[in-house]
């Protein structure tokens, strides 16, 4: 019987136990993949922790890569024998195997690695629709991206930087400069030795940025506010830190006619054309150049730690599980 990685509750990532458990037959419309890789995200710590209130008990993870080894479903150009990659999907992916929503797997193209697929496709998505369409970055723009030496954060700021665009990092400690520097970066500014919306002001003239990307939430919150260029826009995508507190509209003129959004993945990737063609996109920058560090690799049995290094802010890059 396959492993399985679940909870019975929230809370540390000690609450993360290995069972193993019958494998279940596949429903019309689903595929079993055999997991190559799975990614470890913040969405997985949220969900553990009981953040984002899943039903008891669940499994955890959202990404992962692996080879089809049934499929009921036809239309959709996928077979047995495909190898695969998926993202945003119900929680689950700590496993050595998995059933998925068939219309929710990317045929994986032979130049990119199931390693990198399975660590970076929810990032990479997620990068693709904040550029493209959330704000649609272009020539001249001044793009600030908090957790710049994080996982979405370092394909932020390359994708951004190929667009023209002057991108200014923002990283939580000096040893990650260096990171945020060799990945996009025109400009890092470390969060706790410097006061960011200061720096911003003054790297821009006065100016400000043209769109913020926040993936931090409660802790950045206000400075990403009085970051911003007149009438830009906070793009608030992640609450590793909390939820940030409630704003009032008044203060959104009072800071220069500012635009918030609060994008989530699963709203731009319903459609399977969307999630196609943002998924394609990121494989053509990876394949045109983008780097994707791969930072941490883990076994499924060290899972409890990979979740200690994330929330502690040890990682760059992206983490990835290996099978």
């Amino acid at each position: 019987m396959p492993k399985v990685i679940k909870i019975d509750s929230f809370g540390g990532p000690e609450v993360m136990q290995m069972r193993t458990e019958p494998r279940v037959s596949l429903k019309p419309g689903e595929a079993l993949v055999a997991h190559i890789a799975v990614g470890v995200n913040y969405l997985d710590i949220s969900q553990r922790q009981g953040h984002y209130p899943l039903p008891l008990p669940t499994g955890l993870g959202v990404s992962g890569c692996g080879i089809i080894k049934e499929i009921r479903t036809e239309g959709l150009d996928l077979g047995v024998g495909d190898i695969v990659a998926y993202a945003g999907v119900p929680p689950g992916s700590y496993a050595e195997e998995r059933s998925v929503a068939a219309d929710r797997l990317v045929k994986l193209p032979a130049t990119i690695e199931p390693q990198l697929a399975a660590a970076a496709l929810q990032q990479g998505i997620t990068a693709a629709f904040l550029l493209q369409d959330v704000f649609p970055v272009r020539r001249g723009h001044v793009v600030l991206v908090h957790a710049a030496a994080g996982g979405v954060g370092t394909i932020l700021c390359q994708w951004a930087r190929t667009i023209g665009a002057t991108v200014v990092g923002v990283v939580g400690s000096k040893d990650k400069t260096s990171h945020a520097f060799s990945h996009g970066c025109e400009h890092v500014v470390v969060s706790t030795s410097e006061q960011v919306a200061d720096q911003i002001r003054e790297l821009t003239g006065g100016r400000g940025a043209d769109v913020v990307f926040d993936s931090t939430g409660a802790d950045t919150f206000e400075t990403s506010l009085l970051s911003l260029s007149m009438r830009g826009m906070l793009v608030s995508f992640g609450s590793a830190s909390g939820d940030p507190q409630p704003v009032e509209v008044g203060k959104l003129a009072q800071l220069g006619s500012l635009y918030l959004t609060r994008p989530r993945f699963i709203h731009y990737t319903r459609q399977r054309q969307d999630l196609l063609r943002y998924a394609t996109a990121f494989f053509a920058k990876v394949e045109s150049g983008l780097k994707v560090p791969i930072g941490q690799i883990y076994k499924l049995d060290q899972l409890a730690q990979a979740h200690r290094d994330i929330e502690s802010r040890a990682t760059r890059g992206s983490s990835v599980i290996l099978f």
